[in-house]
């Protein structure tokens, strides 16, 4: 059973005593009242005690139970084996009903309607048929017995049940809620609500209103509205005592021959009140229950959404009405504000894309079979996305479609890595092929006729080897410093560089087919990583001799601008065409075909940009003054000051 208790020995005996001591207490009120015949009273407090103390915390207490009822028994006028014999029933009863309640998942939170049914049936109505039976037996067989048995062990019945239905409920949600801290506010909002009840219920049963039992129950609506499960058992039971107190004293005439049929028979009708009410609250806590869960499972479906990248839509085709999830507002960039429809949907759909997904609408209902499609969208801030949906129509009995539902997953990234991928298996596969056929060419020739080529031959095609091999371990170094660019696995070790010799000594040691490298560069010292800065004017001199006549010089240029780095190569090739100066910069991009036929991998210039991005800078393109192309890279905030120079004890 869910929230029980656990008790050390000290607190076993606290508790024990306190249940004993309540139950006594309680007992011998109910068996002083005036309408009580004897120990038979139709106001029982203790079975609902016990049955709360031993749902709690455990059947273990059953001692506590028997102690109470022994001595409530033999203080109330019978004899020591008549009050053992009666407290062997009263402590029968709960334990029976505790264990009926385990089996039936019983939860003391009073949350489901199926608890308040089961605490009615086995609680209120079989378990307590044990104590009346036994108490009106032992009664007859001491001779202390009334003149009616039969009324007699219905006095006794209803005693106890109304007892369970009364207390129990209260005491178990007193201590399910033992821990809660209400508002201010929720605190203010209980005490008008109950006092007002107090109020109303004293002047209808205690005041002479017993006319107007109705005014009680907008207040006891709105106790159990607002606080659930404790509100509707707190207000029975403030109902409950003093309906019954004003019937005791006189104060409501019901039409009944005697005081203690009066009793049970407002009772009955507070006990009716009282299961209404935690029915509804049950049913209350059901639906906030159920609430809860469809949140939580929405919460997850976002998030799920949110991971994969996958929105959810649905089209109302006899409304018009077109309903997105939140990932698919956030995939297309739009504000859950905005009101989809058809036509602005096809509007940030992809002009080439728009009459496929026409067609595969038309198609899909026509013949009612689920689709299947890619197509791009254009977000607001200028990006483009490839999404991936899937859908079904959905038919009425006619097998009319009434609407269309599926899901959109953005693809972008997995569709850029498939392209990525081919781009690399087509780009290392054309770029290895001619080297590694010049050198198994040269390699079988030397093989096959080695002692007949002279040494100058030899010493060339072994150049031509060598050659060759650096292309091709220029290829891969690129493409691995690529594949670490792109996965942040790369970090800049900036120390003071002689930009000036640096460039200079890779001009000079970098082999260009017939182009002379020109280099105009003003003494510069700056803080960056030397390595990637070789590796920038490498490339950017391999890009211009590809596009540069054979003859045609190449200047190779580095200034200083305020704190700022600037490396700039200047051809005299066809240029880059304006609309080719962003994309030139991206992996694998070669440009237009038509500005040069030299072939290349389209890393060099990705590189490039790359690795001005690592120092904070960046690379684009302009004309240079002869007409070709000038590609320049700008790193902020490196150049060392003449001062900072002269103070640094050396430079790399």
């Amino acid at each position: 059973m869910p929230d029980r208790a656990r008790l050390g020995r000290p607190q076993y005996l606290l508790v024990a005593t306190g249940v004993a001591a309540a139950y006594i207490v309680s007992g011998k009120l109910g068996i002083g009242l005036s309408v009580a015949h004897g120990v038979i009273t139709p106001v029982w407090a203790p079975s609902g005690i016990a049955l709360a103390a031993l749902l709690v915390f455990g059947r273990s207490l059953w001692p506590a139970v028997a102690i109470g009822a022994l001595l409530t028994n033999a203080t109330s006028g019978t004899s020591l084996f008549a009050a053992a014999a009666l407290a062997c029933g009263n402590t029968l009863e709960p334990v029976a009903a505790s264990f009926l309640l385990e089996r039936a998942r019983f939860r003391i939170d009073l949350a489901r309607i199926k608890d308040v049914s089961v605490l009615v049936l086995f609680g209120a109505a079989v378990a307590t048929l044990i104590s009346a039976t036994n108490g009106v037996a032992i009664l007859s067989l001491t001779g202390n017995a009334g003149s009616s048995l039969r009324s007699d062990w219905l006095l006794w019945w209803f005693g106890d049940a109304v007892g369970v239905l009364m207390v129990t409920p209260i005491l178990l949600l007193a201590y399910v809620n033992r821990r809660t801290r209400p508002t201010r506010g929720r605190l203010l909002e209980a005490a008008f609500v109950g006092s007002s009840l107090a109020v109303t219920t004293g002047v209808v049963f205690l005041g002479g209103a017993w006319r107007y039992p109705y005014l009680i129950f907008p207040f006891l609506l709105w106790a159990v509205l607002r606080f659930r499960q404790l509100g509707a058992a707190a207000s029975s039971f403030l109902v409950g005592a003093v309906a019954t107190w004003g019937t005791v004293v006189g104060s409501v005439p019901l039409d009944v021959s005697s005081a203690t049929s009066r009793v049970q028979v407002i009772q009955a009708l507070v006990g009716a009140v009282s299961i209404s009410l935690l029915v509804v609250g049950a049913s209350l806590e059901e639906g906030e229950s159920a609430k809860r869960r469809a949140e939580r499972t929405a919460a997850r479906l976002s998030e799920a959404q949110a991971l994969t990248h996958i929105g959810s839509w649905e089209s109302d085709l006899v409304t018009g009405r077109i309903t997105w999830s939140d990932e698919l507002h956030r995939i297309f960039g739009a504000p859950e504000s905005v009101e989809i429809s058809a036509r602005w949907f096809l509007e940030r759909v992809h002009p080439d894309d728009r009459p496929k997904l026409k067609e595969t609408a038309r198609r899909a209902l026509r013949s009612g079979r689920p689709f299947s499609l890619e197509y791009r969208i254009s977000q607001p801030s200028g990006g483009q996305r490839v999404l991936h949906t899937r859908g079904r129509v959905v038919t009425d009995a006619a097998r009319t479609p009434v609407r269309v539902v599926g899901t959109a997953q953005d693809v972008t990234e997995q569709r850029q890595a498939e392209t990525l991928r081919a781009d690399i298996l087509s780009i290392v596969s054309h770029e290895l092929r001619t080297p590694l056929a010049s050198i198994l060419n040269f390699a079988a020739t030397l093989g096959q006729k080695g002692d007949e080529l002279g040494r100058q031959t030899a010493a060339q095609m072994i150049d031509q080897v060598a050659k060759q091999a650096r292309r091709i371990d220029r290829l891969l170094s690129d493409l691995l410093e690529i594949d670490r660019l792109r996965h942040g696995l790369v970090t800049p070790s900036r120390q003071p560089v002689d930009v000036t010799r640096l460039v200079g000594e890779v001009a000079g040691g970098y082999r260009l087919d017939d182009c002379a490298v020109a280099v105009e560069a003003e003494p510069t010292v700056a803080n960056v990583d030397g390595p990637k800065l070789e590796r920038i004017v490498e490339n950017l001199l391999s890009n211009a001799a590809k596009h540069t006549p054979r003859g045609a010089p190449i200047t190779l240029r580095v200034q200083r601008e305020g704190e700022d780095l600037l490396i700039a190569v200047d051809d005299e090739g066809p240029g880059i065409p304006y609309e080719h100066r962003t994309s030139v910069f991206d992996l694998f991009d070669r440009g237009s075909n038509a500005m040069s036929n030299e072939p290349g991998s389209g890393i060099g210039l990705a590189l490039v940009a790359r690795l001005s991005a690592l120092h904070g800078g960046y690379a684009w393109v302009e004309d240079s003054p002869a007409g070709g192309a000038s590609v320049r890279v700008l790193l902020p905030n490196c150049v060392v000051s003449e001062e900072r120079r002269q103070a640094a004890p050396a430079l790399s």
